[in-house]
């Protein structure tokens, strides 16, 4: 009879030492979050890439991530932006090519850019 009631009592036994187990554990859920989403800068496009001098053309970026800031560059300091956000309109006072830089980051400072050319003739 010894026998029999080990055997009953087995599969109690093992689930006692499961929930005891388990219980000692701490779930990793209960840490804090961290931002691991990365910036993707898909693409970055200029609606006239030749304009004339003072001329507008927008120029819009398409990004993928949260609480985007954009920072706008040409690399000649004459470069005009008028607008902020994904969206702008840019002019320069003197014919040439230039680069147009967009460069996005977010709150955990990741950081992407995308260079697009504009040329501006006389």
């Amino acid at each position: 009879m010894e026998k029999h009631s080990l055997i009953k009592s087995f599969p109690i036994l093992i689930i006692l030492l499961t929930i005891a187990i388990s219980g000692g554990c701490k779930k990793e859920d209960d840490a804090p979050q961290t931002q691991t989403d990365k910036i993707e800068f898909v693409s970055l496009v200029v609606e006239k890439d030749n304009i004339e001098i003072t001329e507008l053309t927008k120029v819009s970026a398409t990004v993928k991530g949260n609480n985007l800031t954009y920072i706008w560059k040409c690399d000649n300091e004459l470069g005009v932006f008028e607008g902020s956000g994904a969206e702008v309109l840019f002019t320069i006072c003197h014919g040439g090519t230039f680069k147009v830089t967009c460069e996005v980051k977010d709150n955990a400072n990741n950081k992407a850019s995308k260079d697009v050319y504009v040329t501006c003739v006389e």
